[in-house]
């Protein structure tokens, strides 16, 4: 079939430029077929600029065929899947796994050593735009993370995420405090008959949630329990001995205390925190699932009338543990609460404007 006549008034005009209605001009990008709108403009400018913009694109240095063939474009969906997921932990997994298949879609078919800051900026512009600073601080290290990966298989030669704006996210949700702690303690039974002896480890302890879920009767020895908390140890291999006779005086408890109360449920199980009573699939004596001590978290919270926007969760008992026992003195909290550095140490001791920074003082 024969190509249709060219429009004799664009006879001269230069490759590329179109006109889909009179008088509005646009340009088509013969690489990639992307449409680029000049507008309403004068046709002697649209010319020049499509002339301008045609002589650009010969420039462009071209790979011929035979570097096409014999070297490998490694792209971003290649390396994705070279990405390591040894030692982590399944919730983990699951988060990387959901990056992952979002950079995927919208750069995996990049060649590695092509990739740029700009289209790394590009990926999280959606969520930077969409209020959702949290979702592009996780796609930025992904892709920070992505890219040094890239940069030891040799794939990249540098690492074009680390230059993308850093995401500040704001914390919305406020600390918890000792008052409001005995208050959502009391309400408890009536949520769960468990949830007492849950949110009492987690305050004495200092421990999160999940370790608090896994936490075994056998990790008792001795006069201490040794504990492996779930983060800290797949990357150092880091274990906490805590003895039984650190004591929260807030709570005039120990943790072999609160150990000895877990126990006498009269329920067999080898988990601290355990299903008193049948509930749905599980049976006495089961673990807690990590939604159910949250959710029964907040059933409490809501009875103790605590239900704003911004109310703790169950992980701040975490932090107010940490602030109890550095107001209490001679605990070691940033060993207890397994953090590896200072600045972690820091944030969890910040109290996010609850409560003043108190001058110490050397009363001797």
């Amino acid at each position: 079939m024969a190509a249709r006549p060219r429009i004799r008034k664009r006879a001269n005009w230069p490759a590329n430029l179109h006109e889909p209605r009179e008088g509005y001009y646009t340009f088509l990008d013969p690489r990639n077929g992307k449409l680029h709108v000049l507008g309403r403009i004068p046709l002697a400018q649209a010319i020049f600029e499509a002339h301008e913009a045609n002589a650009a694109i010969a420039a462009t240095p071209r790979r011929s065929l035979v570097e096409q063939i014999s070297v490998p474009l490694e792209t971003v969906a290649d390396l994705l899947d070279k990405m390591p997921y040894d030692g982590i932990s399944q919730s983990t997994r699951k988060t990387w796994l959901t990056l992952d298949k979002t950079i995927r879609a919208a750069i995996g078919d990049v060649p590695c050593h092509e990739l740029t800051t700009k289209q790394c900026a590009a990926v999280l512009l959606p969520y930077r735009e969409a209020g959702k600073a949290r979702m592009a601080q996780s796609l930025r290290s992904r892709l920070i993370a992505m890219c040094t990966e890239g940069m030891g298989l040799g794939w990249m030669d540098k690492n074009p995420a680390s230059a993308t704006k850093r995401v500040d996210v704001t914390v919305t949700r406020r600390r918890l405090t000792l008052d409001e702690f005995q208050r959502i303690y009391e309400r408890a039974p009536e949520v769960s008959a468990w949830l007492q002896n849950a949110m009492l480890l987690a305050l004495v302890s200092g421990q999160d949630r999940s370790t608090i879920r896994n936490w075994l009767f056998s990790y008792t020895q001795g006069d201490a329990v040794i504990l492996q908390r779930s983060k800290t140890a797949k990357k150092t291999g880091l274990r906490i001995a805590i003895p039984l006779q650190l004591r929260l005086d807030a709570m005039n408890v120990t943790l072999g205390d609160v150990i000895a109360r877990c126990r006498s449920t009269g329920v067999a199980s080898k988990y601290l925190i355990h299903h008193i009573r049948p509930q749905g699939d599980a049976k006495r004596g089961d673990p807690i699932r990590l939604t159910s001590i949250s959710l029964a978290f907040a059933k409490a919270r809501t009875l103790a009338g605590i239900d704003s926007a911004d109310a703790p969760s169950f992980h701040e008992i975490r932090s107010l543990c940490k602030r109890t026992y550095l107001e209490q003195g001679l605990v070691d909290t940033k060993t207890l609460l397994g953090h590896t550095s200072d600045e972690m140490a820091a944030l969890y001791a910040n109290s996010r404007g609850l409560s003043p920074v108190r001058v110490q003082i050397d009363a001797a």
